[in-house]
């Protein structure tokens, strides 16, 4: 039926954890969001990813998102930052454990202050120190990806591939990007994808917390840059309408686009794969159900 696409290529992602923790009963108030639930049920952690497992993830992000020191410093909970990590790698690692899976676990390194605020971007100097205490506890826990993820300007992504160098651990980088498929900070896609891969040694890149819309615009600007370099590339899309551009988490302004069915998000995840994307997955509102629906059918069965 799906004539382009190389089943056996094609990458599973989870989909959006905050979002599932709400709808399995966990708070995500800011200013810990995801976080929240290591305070008051660790495990149910553990079980948004087992249901992601369930649905046919191939990767599951530990929900390390907010576990941040912008975050925490808001919460009174500075002092808690590698508790929480330690805590979050492990419910990553028992779900793998637990459902007997080849399931790699992916280590999120988020923007270290608002999301989809390239204008709030730290200097380098902070950058700097905290992705390297990030890096190094992720790589404490035996993660199998460091996950660079909804990134919105370039050098935080450089500063991040600088510091994985030394990890020895696969570096996926990903973009959250505006209506034009371009970085939020205005920054050239594939200019900064470019200096990445040339410069970086990054080998994956990825859009991710953007409109479907804005992710078919960075997908085309991927698969023309694939006709010079060697790079793997995909994206996980939200169901939220265009973020607002004076966005924090306390405004709680991202709404869930209700009209974004599983059908409709499928079709345009398959887009992308024609386009060359094998990576695929979820973000924000994208749940179980989507994840399974995409598994089967993008998936060939392995062994």
């Amino acid at each position: 039926m799906d004539k382009k696409i190389n089943k056996k290529n094609i990458i599973i992602l989870d989909g959006g954890t905050g979002r599932e923790l709400e709808a399995q009963g966990a708070s995500i108030d800011p200013p810990l969001w995801s976080a929240n639930a290591f305070y008051t049920d660790p495990d149910i952690v553990k079980k948004v990813h087992k249901s992601f497992i369930a649905a046919g993830a191939m990767v599951i992000t530990a929900n390390t998102y907010t576990i941040t020191q912008y975050h925490l410093r808001h919460a009174n909970k500075l002092n808690d930052q590698l508790k929480l990590l330690k805590l979050a790698y492990e419910k990553a690692r028992q779900a793998v454990n637990e459902t007997n899976s080849s399931v790699r676990i992916a280590a999120s390194l988020p923007p270290l202050t608002e999301s989809y605020r390239a204008d709030l971007v730290l200097d380098d100097e902070l950058l700097e120190q905290e992705y390297t205490l990030l890096i190094k506890q992720a790589v404490k826990h035996r993660v199998d990806i460091l996950l660079g993820e909804t990134l919105s300007r370039a050098k935080e992504a450089e500063i991040i591939a600088r510091i994985a160098q030394k990890a020895n651990i696969p570096l996926w980088i990903s973009f959250t990007v505006n209506e034009t498929g371009n970085l939020r900070s205005g920054e050239n896609l594939r200019d900064v994808a470019k200096e990445l891969l040339l410069n970086y040694g990054v080998k994956t890149l990825l859009v991710n917390c953007s409109t479907m819309q804005n992710i078919h615009f960075s997908i085309d600007i991927f698969q023309k840059l694939g006709q010079e370099f060697t790079f793997q590339y995909g994206a996980y899309g939200n169901r939220y309408n265009e973020i607002r551009k004076d966005y924090k988490l306390t405004l709680k302004s991202t709404v869930i686009n209700e009209e974004i069915s599983p059908a409709q998000y499928i079709d345009a995840v398959k887009s992308w794969i024609e386009k060359g994307s094998s990576i695929v997955g979820g973000c924000c509102g994208i749940g179980p159900e989507y994840i399974k629906r995409m598994a089967q059918r993008f998936v060939t069965e392995r062994q």
